[in-house]
């Protein structure tokens, strides 16, 4: 994450560790990393675990606002989708505030779900929805879908379901902090169990869950009316994206339903050759 210097040049993290890092060791530096609130989380691969105090206070002096630096021990993972930190500079991982697309959110990283690199996503779907929308957001994590949605459009109810209890706290702290938002719910529970008894369907529903939203389904598309739009989340190569497409499809041939448009949307990216992808789907 470079740092606009005031001559007009960009000073990056790489820039700093010029003179500290050792030729061998220079190309092993993942020097983009994420801040959340005022914590700053980062890859340290094994070949620089000796730097990395060193890398720490590189961070702390690109970055004025950032009070804790911390390594990702792991990946994403369990049924909350969490990770491992470990802290490598500065006070203890704990709860902190972040904002974003004009909603302030209260989170503990090390405890929930939560992508700084999704809020264009956000951004997009928000700008989507129309006036008098009613919406619900499958896996709302700490209502950061809910919350911008509402931020940033005209909708008359947005729905949140949330199974983590650390990520439901966090979501009804930050409704209560974004005082001028009055038109989001937030429900604990299993989108299974608790999705039925809202008894009613929406004009459009959301399964930000790409490694599991496929099971999902059927739920989603039971909640949401004739003319809606499902907005289903998936891991995907660029060149395979169809068959995002054709999950969406064979669902709704299930459940007595049929896809009559979609489109999809490049949200993120994984791995070499895997992107996160949204299909933008109109079911009837």
């Amino acid at each position: 994450m470079p740092v606009k210097m005031r001559d007009g040049t960009c000073m990056k993290l790489k820039d700093i560790l010029q003179g500290v890092l050792t030729e061998t060791e220079r190309p092993f530096l993942v020097s983009s990393f994420d801040i959340v609130g005022d914590i700053a989380i980062i890859i340290i691969p094994p070949e620089l675990v000796d730097r990395q105090d060193q890398i720490a206070q590189a961070i702390f002096k690109l970055h004025k606002n950032v009070k804790t630096v911390a390594k990702r021990v792991g990946h994403y993972d369990g049924e909350f989708r969490t990770i491992s930190l470990e802290v490598i500079g500065g006070g203890e991982v704990t709860e902190t505030q972040h904002r974003e697309n004009g909603v302030r959110f209260f989170l503990d990283p090390g405890k929930v779900y939560y992508s700084v690199r999704s809020s264009n996503e956000r951004k997009r779907i928000a700008g989507q929805v129309e006036d008098g929308e009613e919406i619900l957001v499958m896996f709302s994590g700490i209502g950061a879908y809910p919350l911008v949605i509402a931020a940033n459009s005209m909708a008359r109810e947005i729905v949140g379901i949330e199974k983590n209890p650390d990520a439901h706290f966090f979501a009804l702290k930050s409704l209560q902090a974004n005082r001028r938002i009055k038109n989001v719910i937030f429900h604990l529970g299993d989108v299974e169990k608790t999705a039925p008894l809202l008894s009613k369907t929406f004009d459009r529903v959301l399964l930000p869950l790409p490694r599991t939203a496929e099971r999902h389904l059927g739920t989603a598309l039971s909640m949401l009316r004739r003319g809606g739009t499902l907005h289903f989340y998936d891991f995907q190569t660029i060149e395979k994206r169809f068959l995002s497409v054709e999950k969406v499809r064979q669902a709704s041939s299930v459940e007595g339903r049929l896809l009559k448009q979609a489109q999809v949307a490049v949200c993120g990216h994984v791995s070499s050759r895997t992107y996160r992808i949204c299909v933008d789907a109109l079911i009837q």
